[in-house]
C-alpha cells in the first residue's frame, strides 16, 4: 500500500521538526516546506494527499497558498488544514471561505493533530 503524501509548511522550524518526526513514525511520506511558493511549485508536481499549513508566513501567506491551490483543477480536491495562531473573529470564516477543510488553532496537541488528519483522509 502506497503511503500518503503529507505537505507540511510553517515557517517555525521546531514545529517542522516535530511535525515531521511523529507523521513519519505513523507510516505517512512527508514533505516540509518554511515558505509557502517553494511549497506550492511541489505541489504542483507532486499531487499530496493532504496539506497541512500555517497562516503567518513571509512572502506568501497560507491564505494565499490555500487560494492558489483550490483554483488550480488538479489539485482542488486536496484536503488543506489550517494549522494556525490566528484566533481573531473571522479567522476560521476567512480560512474556510479560502478553501480550507478544516481550521486548526495551534498549540494543539499531536496526538489530536494525528487524529483529525488521519479522520479527514478516511472522508
Amino acid at each position: 500500500m502506497r503511503k500518503h503524501l503529507l505537505v507540511i509548511i510553517d515557517d517555525e522550524e521546531d514545529l517542522l521538526d516535530l511535525f515531521e518526526y511523529n507523521f513519519k513514525k505513523q507510516g505517512f511520506e512527508v514533505a516540509i516546506f518554511d515558505r509557502a511558493k517553494p511549497a506550492l511549485d511541489f505541489v504542483s508536481k507532486n499531487r499530496p494527499d493532504m496539506i497541512l499549513c500555517d497562516w503567518m508566513m513571509p512572502g506568501m501567506t497560507g491564505l494565499e497558498l490555500c487560494q492558489s491551490v483550490k483554483n488550480n483543477l488538479q489539485l482542488a480536491d486536496v484536503p488543506f488544514v489550517m494549522v494556525t495562531c490566528r484566533n481573531e473573529p473571522g479567522a476560521k470564516q476567512a480560512a474556510i471561505s479560502a478553501g480550507a477543510t478544516e481550521f486548526i488553532p495551534k498549540p494543539i496537541p499531536i496526538q489530536k493533530l494525528l487524529e483529525k488528519v488521519n479522520r479527514i483522509l478516511v472522508r
